[in-house]
């Protein structure tokens, strides 16, 4: 007898299936399964495809053919096609744990991460010593933001299988995630000494010291590295950005443009975003704006936005206004007499200055800024799911209903403060559409709402590589951007003029210009006296573990003017916005 071991892509199971060498004394359609294992063992993926469809024509219903054939489609992007194979093979052969994961695999790909989990769930049950069922299983886990969870499951992969160099990628990641740099840093390395030749791990060790930016260690690991032919690119790619962190910019250029287009063309998604986005703000900075725009416009092409409509997003912004266009409610006090700890809320839209803001902020030894964590969706989530309730009608929930949910708010902030502090600051841009809910639950909360010259803004939300999700689904071009911005904006004014609302508008221009005066004013809306750690806010920010935004790498620089009235250098890039922008640049007075 002979074994078969059929390769699966970005980390699947390898599924091993026993079919006798003897295949001449086999029937016609056995030669041709292990004519297709054997090929598909070497490597060679369009002739076992051949023989797979050979055996479907002669109306094979074997479970083996359905589940490997549906590997290949899944390999060429016909995920509709693979799904359909493995759920027929599951129907042939409902305990085959293999067709589990497998479709587990293809479940991902098309966007459905809860039937994902299920089936990689199923997979474990069937054969709980599944060690690449827990490995997929834990990325699922990281992509759904279940980050502890992920970090057991993956652990518990690695007990059944210490020597994955998969695991161990996965584990740095997703302890990166939860902010364990280091421990993220060891498990990376441990992906180089079990499997030299893995160029995922080096291109994630880079990447890593680059985002927490620690470029000490990110030269250094570039020296280290440097005789790796195998990655020759990979350190091209970092040490072009490591020159632009270091304001090289020509040197910069030239690295990245010796980068070779057959690697550009045959990396993974994550690397082809890096590149172009890497690349794409060396030109800007060397003030080569339309190939800046251009590699923009390619750092925007993440495969992953196409498991996202824009549409989800707007409709969820639409379900919120509701609240106030169809209630009419006028100085809304419902519930003033709860009281609450001292508690703020940094709003306003993607790259308005927030990040900087929370810097600075956090600065100061009486304040503590929970950032762009899940609280309050968290909430929305219990409303829909255990209070059966619409978020177009929270007014209709009870009072002891909203006293259970500050319960819960509360019990979730615990998770991320670390200290006692005067004040508590959650800070998410996108609260801002949330307000209705935040004004019902914390009606004395005080609000910080950011705001940027809407031009600028919707221009650095296009330049940057957000993690795809049904919101930044709407920022990958100008246009879409400015359509997000006027909806979010418009919420903005109507609560504004709705709800009671003790809040203070922050325009990050005068921030930038008239810094001191500027904080000073925030400071005393929070009733929190100055304190002179906030002129070192620099220092907080490097020394903070990482920035969750993509503004880590600017935070950390002194006060610049280059990013005001940046937008004119694309003006002709925005013939399709002014229709969604001009009017709130009137209405903020730029």
């Amino acid at each position: 007898m002979k074994t078969f071991s059929v390769p699966f892509t970005s980390g699947e199971i390898k599924d091993n299936i026993t079919i006798s060498t003897n295949a001449a004394s086999k029937p016609s359609q056995e030669k041709l399964i292990y004519q297709a294992l054997k090929f598909q063992s070497e490597g060679k993926i369009s002739e076992a495809a051949k023989y797979y469809q050979s055996c479907l024509k002669q109306g094979s219903n074997d479970h083996r053919i359905l589940c490997n054939y549906g590997i290949i489609l899944r390999g060429y992007g016909k995920f509709e096609e693979a799904e359909y194979l493995q759920r027929k093979a599951i129907e042939i052969k409902p305990d085959f744990a293999n067709a589990y994961i497998n479709l587990g695999n293809v479940l991902q790909d098309r966007g459905k991460l809860q039937e994902a989990e299920r089936s990689t769930r199923k997979a474990i049950e069937l054969k709980p010593d599944f060690a690449n069922a827990y490995i997929n299983l834990g990325n699922i886990l990281l992509k759904r933001g279940k980050l502890k969870e992920a970090e057991e499951i993956t652990h518990k992969a690695i007990s059944l299988k210490p020597n994955s160099a998969q695991a161990y990628l996965n584990l740095g990641v997703i302890l990166k995630d939860l902010g364990k740099l280091e421990e993220a840093q060891l498990s990376t390395r441990k992906v180089i000494e079990l499997k030299p030749d893995f160029t995922e791990a080096y291109f994630n060790l880079f990447k890593h010291y680059e985002q927490v930016n620690n470029l000490t260690k990110l030269g250094e690991s570039l020296k280290e590295f440097i005789d790796l032919e195998i990655i020759k690119n990979e350190l091209i790619l970092f040490r072009a950005r490591l020159a632009f962190r270091n304001k090289e910019d020509k040197t910069a250029l030239k690295l990245i443009n010796s980068i070779s287009n057959e690697w550009i063309e045959k990396s993974n998604n994550s690397k082809k975003i890096l590149f172009w986005s890497y690349k794409a703000f060396i030109e800007e900075k060397l003030g080569n704006f339309d190939n800046a725009y251009f590699c923009f416009k390619k750092s925007q092409e993440d495969i992953s936005y196409k498991l996202f409509r824009k549409d989800v997003f707007l409709n969820y912004i639409i379900s919120y206004k509701k609240n106030i266009i169809h209630k009419r409610i006028k100085n809304n006090n419902l519930n003033n007499k709860i009281q609450e700890p001292n508690l703020s809320f940094l709003i306003g839209f993607p790259r308005s200055g927030t990040t900087l803001l929370d810097t600075i902020l956090r600065s100061h030894p009486k304040i503590e800024v929970i950032e762009e964590k899940p609280l309050i969706s968290n909430i929305e989530k219990y409303i829909e799911e255990e209070l059966n309730t619409k978020l177009d009608n929270l007014y209709s929930l009870s009072d002891n209903n909203i006293i259970i949910l500050r319960k819960k708010y509360f019990e979730s902030v615990k998770k991320y403060t670390h200290r006692q502090s005067n004040l508590i600051i959650d800070k998410l841009p996108l609260n801002t559409i949330t307000l209705p809910l935040i004004n019902i639950l914390f009606p004395n909360a005080k609000i910080i709402f950011t705001h940027r010259h809407p031009y600028d803004t919707v221009l650095s939300c296009f330049q940057q590589s957000f993690r795809p999700n049904s919101a930044m689904t709407n920022l990958v071009s100008l246009k879409s951007s400015s359509i997000m911005y006027d909806q979010v904006m418009e919420c903005w004014d109507i609560y504004k003029n709705n709800l009671s609302l003790n809040f203070i508008t922050s325009k990050y221009e005068n921030l930038i210009e008239d810094f001191h005066n500027h904080t000073v004013k925030i400071l005393e809306f929070l009733d929190i006296e100055w304190d002179d750690n906030i002129k070192n806010y620099r220092k907080t920010a490097l020394e903070r573990d990482q920035i969750n935004t993509p503004s880590s790498s600017q935070v950390v620089q002194p006060l610049y003017k280059s990013s005001i009235e940046k937008w004119k250098n694309y003006e002709k890039y925005f013939e399709d916005c002014h229709h969604y922008l001009e009017k709130w640049v009137s209405y903020f007075n730029y």
